[in-house]
């Protein structure tokens, strides 16, 4: 069981256009029961703004389509959505008006254990990506565990954020079904001042799967570590280095705005196939949270569509 979970920090999905020649086959796929109809959209169908995934760096869940909930969900609330398939530059990204930069690595996933010593991002995509946040851009990144937390802070670091290194657990606010890797988030360590959580869509309850935690102190505190959370080593043999005292930041940089995630399991509606022969779901389909409902409460906020 124990070694399903830690998997489930560690999945990604098959490309969209192409297929990856993955060393094994992921114990989990997309959940295609998930309610992901919006009954009263923000925008009109294919008339909101524009939604653009990175996919040019190695991007696990683009390239296994587990991004595909996710998609499904932006369209049903009026979004338009494209990849990038290009560098980051001010040409690249000058349609977009949310870029979301999900499970990014310098190689494909699983085919090499560590991303320290790799580029992900060159430092001239990262300065261009920085200067179009900070005259009006919104940026949707997520850390996650073990090597996607590696490959990615050089790009939180340009907006004054670092994610630790390794994955994060919590012994005392966790679901007891599934043991301390899957963090809880509700009453205090919700931020009910953010319109993230307080927005159009009721959140309450909300269960990370993992990932990484994340320290940045120009942001507001939106999913709040306790004291008894702590990093530990992923199943790679990487970290732990760092802590952090959040999952989820969001604040203004410049004239942008930021949202960032050490866990990106609840923007995906997965099920894994457990030893024991039962089923086990992983984001918006993950029964008694509030993942649907904070996923479009960030959109909006992020798109500045939060307030009524």
């Amino acid at each position: 069981m124990k070694k399903l979970i830690l998997l489930l920090l560690f999945v990604p999905l098959l490309s969209f256009g192409q297929e990856q020649n993955y060393p094994y086959k992921w114990p989990m796929y997309n959940d295609t029961n998930v309610n992901l109809e919006v009954e009263d959209p923000t925008f009109e169908i294919n008339d909101g703004p524009l939604i653009m995934f990175d996919s040019t760096h190695k991007n696990f869940f683009i390239q296994s389509h587990l991004i595909k909930p996710l998609v499904d969900l932006l369209i049903n609330d009026g979004y338009r959505v494209s990849f990038l398939d290009k560098e980051f530059s001010k040409s690249s990204l000058s349609q977009a008006s949310v870029l979301v930069v999900i499970t990014a690595l310098p190689f494909d996933f699983a085919t090499e254990n560590s991303a320290e010593d790799k580029n992900t991002f060159s430092e001239n995509e990262l300065n261009e990506l920085q200067n179009w946040v900070n005259n009006g851009g919104s940026l949707l990144a997520f850390s996650e565990h073990a090597p996607f937390d590696q490959a990615i802070n050089p790009l939180l670091r340009k907006f004054d954020i670092e994610s630790s290194i390794g994955t994060t657990v919590d012994t005392i606010n966790y679901e007891s079904k599934y043991g301390p890797g899957m963090i809880k988030f509700e009453n205090k360590n919700l931020n009910t001042n953010h319109p993230i959580v307080t927005g159009k869509y009721k959140v309450k309850k909300l269960v990370s799967f993992g990932g990484s935690a994340l320290l940045g102190s120009k942001y507001e505190n939106i999913l709040k570590l306790d004291e008894s959370s702590f990093n530990v080593k992923h199943s790679t043999g990487i970290g732990p280095e760092g802590k952090g005292n959040s999952q989820g930041l969001a604040g203004m940089y410049g004239s942008g705005k930021i949202a960032a995630f050490g866990d990106s399991n609840g923007f995906t509606a997965m099920v894994f196939n457990m030893d024991d022969g039962t089923k086990m779901y992983a984001g918006m389909n993950t029964e008694g949270y509030d993942w649907k409902n904070f996923v479009l409460n960030t959109f909006r906020w992020l798109t500045n569509y939060s307030e009524e």
